[in-house]
């Protein structure tokens, strides 16, 4: 069986379910001792944040399938709702929706950099269902003849090899050429570090903010008779005294006493300051705006209006295409993608600006001649009006000329009917 890119068996000799562990612990350790891969860094609230933002716009936004087609008027888009793919990306498998299933694929690309799903076929026919394969449990090895070989563990605990033919794949950037690299992985010291000062919060404040206790003795106590009893001493206390119990009353053997406690200041360690760094690093190697990931610290309306609009430039679209060019190759035939067929994610519902802007923009591209009516109303998600009244009509203003051309002569004025005399 294949774990985390690891091959584990039962047979003699084989490595062994803690020997596994071991070594997956041992690659993903970090100096702040805490162990970060692409499934436990979603305790960081940071990972959580920029997973979530991503995932949740990808699923938002419908993917449809288009021809591309030329005409005097320059290039155009035909929708193909009835082609197979466009049907498959609507209902890819038996269990998931098309929303569920664009989250999980665009939750595990940005944790994994990887995200693979089994192309299932009839007999003959077009693909007719994806069944993703957990990137944790798939690995890619190319051979020398330059394919590759997927093998991946299934639900059952079995290992199964798949060619290239029978995967769809979709990766982000790869230092080996092949398989995505894990952003997780990258910067997992970051991750571990806001890990670490969140349990280490939680210590404190599950145990009340009550600070470090300190006992001595006495002057002329003779002390615990043996180690045994101080360990004792000290286990008994943190058993009565820790989380719901810290309020308790408590009496102190004879010649112990409590020293001052030893309080944590949260300025000094720089605890606050260091949680609020880390959340900017982790959003900053991820691209995702500050905003996004809680920090409204340096925030306007300004500024997050323009934020978001970066956000979906910089990383959703990206990301969309990413997918959109893997699609193309892995569920178009050659005849498809020689008849101008294509694979679009529309974007529209993620960057849209507020009902006034929007229909300021619409009135500025009717005017100019751009839109027309139906054209307007299908951007505001509006049932077209019939040609007759003038739907599909274009208008432009009688000033303007085009270019080259001599501007048309003016229409001549009927002139006044001539005033005789005692009319």
């Amino acid at each position: 069986m294949n774990l985390f890119g690891f091959e584990i068996s039962r047979k003699s000799g084989a490595m062994t379910l803690d020997e596994l562990i071991n070594r997956i612990e041992a690659c993903f350790a970090t100096a702040s001792n805490v162990v970060v891969t692409p499934e436990t860094c979603m305790e960081s609230p940071t990972v959580h944040a920029i997973v979530t933002a991503i995932s949740r716009r990808i699923s938002v936004s419908p993917v449809s399938v288009y021809r591309k087609t030329t005409s005097k008027s320059g290039d155009a888009k035909e929708k193909l709702p009835n082609h197979p793919v466009a049907k498959l990306l609507n209902s890819p498998n038996d269990w998931q929706s098309r929303v569920n299933y664009w989250q999980d694929a665009a939750s595990w690309f940005v944790r994994y950099g990887n995200f693979y799903a089994w192309k299932g076929r009839g007999l003959t026919g077009p693909i007719r269902k994806l069944l993703p394969l957990h990137p944790g449990g798939t690995d890619v090895t190319q051979n020398d003849d330059w394919s590759l070989v997927y093998r991946s563990t299934l639900a059952g605990g079995k290992s199964r090899d798949f060619t290239a033919d029978e995967i769809h794949h979709v990766r982000g950037a790869a230092r080996n050429g092949y398989k995505g690299d894990s952003f997780i992985t990258d910067v997992r010291e970051a991750i571990a570090l806001e890990i670490a000062a969140e349990r280490m919060g939680g210590s404190l404040f599950g145990n009340g903010a009550v600070p470090l206790m300190v006992f001595k003795q006495m002057v002329g106590s003779a002390g615990f008779k043996t180690l045994e009893d101080q360990k004792k001493f000290i286990e008994d206390f943190q058993e009565k005294f820790s989380q719901k119990k810290r309020f308790t009353a408590m009496m102190l053997p004879k010649g112990i006493e409590a020293d001052k406690p030893v309080a944590v200041e949260n300025d000094k360690a720089q605890f606050l300051e260091t949680r609020k760094f880390q959340r900017t690093v982790i959003a900053g190697a991820a691209g995702v705006p500050p905003h996004l990931v809680g920090d409204l610290e340096r925030a306007t309306f300004n500024n997050v209006e323009q934020q978001d609009s970066d956000f979906t430039i910089n990383v959703i679209l990206p990301i969309a295409q990413t997918f959109e060019s893997s699609m193309e190759r892995d569920f178009l035939t050659v005849e498809d993608r020689n008849s101008g067929i294509i694979i679009r994610f529309n974007l529209d519902a993620i960057q849209r600006a507020d009902f006034k802007s929007r229909q300021e923009g619409n009135r500025i591209m009717r005017e100019g001649g751009a839109l027309s009516p139906n054209e307007w109303r299908e951007r505001e998600s509006m049932n077209p009006i019939s040609e007759e009244d003038g739907g599909d009509d274009y208008i432009r203003p009688m000033n303007f000329a085009v270019s080259g051309e001599d501007p048309p002569a003016p229409k001549p004025q009927p002139s006044a009917a001539p005033v005789t005399e005692g009319a």
